[in-house]
């Protein structure tokens, strides 16, 4: 399985001119045999907006006209997008998933920080899709919820061998690319896919840093700081090896058969 983590530099309110780069890295990468290609989080419009006003102003229909397009360009690619959507009067930070045969799905980041334009947008209160594209299973989440990490052990007993996490990660938020991102792999053993951002928005500078992770924690592939596309190949096969048999009868251990849920009652306990 072939994915690339494009990590784009948006300038925000500048939808055509993001929605032109996304185009030319969906046709470039697909072009290159992807099989999954990831977008950051508001990859489409920016993030940093001071006003709920200023947000709706420039958020889209999901499915729409720029969904419509990027589906055009997919090819035989999968692609993961994060785009601001306007569903009637309701703002939402939306990850899109569009494929070769067009729309398939989406995802309302469902965890908000008050930072940027979380501020203003609407929780979303459905899980994250699981997306099968024969080559692997892929789950998405957004950005300060890879700090949960109920949310990928969800979907990783779903299925998914691979965790897509469109992000914004600001400057100060180093310890998401460096720890966060890999525990949740191993714990896990599923692959995690965080595609960052690059450049400076409204005085904020985003730490770039994308990264594929192994199921053993290991970081495969990284980028830098600038905007670049990573082509990374992974195996989906090796993330649903979930029982490792280190010696037979001495060393054994069995990820998911062994947790025992119904001593996780905290877990959904409201702790407000």
């Amino acid at each position: 399985m072939l994915v690339a983590l494009a990590q784009t530099d948006p300038k925000i309110g500048r939808t055509e001119q993001n929605l032109a780069e996304i185009l030319e890295i969906i046709s470039q990468a697909s072009g290159e045999g992807a099989d999954l290609i990831v977008f950051p989080e508001c990859a489409l419009q920016g993030y940093c907006f001071d006003s709920r006003a200023e947000a709706m102003e420039i958020a889209v229909e999901v499915p729409g006209p720029a969904t419509d397009e990027m589906c055009r360009a997919c090819g035989e690619a999968h692609v993961v997008v994060g785009i601001l959507e306007r569903h009637n009067q309701t703002l939402l930070n939306t990850a899109v998933v569009l494929g070769p045969t067009g729309y398939l799905t989406k995802y309302h980041k469902a965890h908000l920080p008050v930072l940027g334009v979380d501020r203003f947008c609407a929780k979303g209160n459905a899980p994250g899709p699981v997306v099968d594209i024969g080559v692997g299973r892929f789950g998405v989440l957004i950005c300060y919820e890879l700090r949960f990490p109920e949310v990928s052990r969800s979907l990783a007993l779903r299925g998914a061998d691979l965790v897509c996490n469109i992000t914004n990660w600001p400057q100060g938020a180093d310890a998401n690319a460096d720890f966060i991102g890999r525990t949740r792999a191993l714990e896990s053993r599923v692959y995690v896919a965080s595609s960052d951002r690059a450049g400076e928005e409204k005085g904020v500078r985003f730490l770039g840093l994308s990264q594929m992770i192994s199921p053993t924690g290991e970081v495969l592939a990284k980028a830098g700081t600038d905007p670049e596309v990573l082509m990374v190949e992974i195996d989906p096969s090796k993330a649903r090896q979930k029982n490792l048999i280190n010696r037979p009868g001495e060393y054994e251990l069995y990820l998911f058969r062994d947790r025992r849920p119904e001593l996780y009652e905290a877990l959904v306990m409201d702790q407000s």
